[in-house]
């Protein structure tokens, strides 16, 4: 999928001239944000919304928060003080947003693999 055709089919499903997005434009954002990692990197990710930002849990040590201008997230790195470092990305492209955090994605996953969620001795034998 193309850029472009990502970034139709993102903005297709949820208008950009609603009266939902014009009152809640934080949870409008991350829904394209989480639709784009959707449709161009297969990741899933829930979201959370209140207080005028919303939220995308993407992995573990992955979340990214927008307030409907900008999306925020982690990047795994630290400054000379220990203070973590954060990437940003406006909020009218969640297509580049998408293929940055869909990168970061694929570095937790490097770092920390999934574990099987039902340990063996968990399971049912029959």
């Amino acid at each position: 999928m193309t850029r472009v055709d990502a970034y139709l089919a993102v903005v297709q499903e949820l208008p950009a001239q609603t009266a939902q997005t014009d009152r809640y434009p934080a949870i409008t954002a991350a829904r394209r944000l989480q639709r784009a990692l959707r449709l161009r990197h297969k990741v899933l990710a829930d979201d959370h919304q209140g207080h005028g930002v919303a939220f995308l849990s993407v992995g573990p040590d992955l979340v990214v928060w927008t307030n409907g201008l900008w999306f925020q997230w982690y990047t795994g790195k630290r400054d000379e003080r220990g203070r973590r470092l954060y990437a940003r990305g406006p909020a009218t492209d969640p297509v580049t947003a998408a293929d940055r955090v869909a990168t970061r994605y694929v570095e937790i996953m490097k770092e920390q693999p999934p574990q099987d969620p039902v340990p063996d001795s968990m399971r049912n034998p029959i």
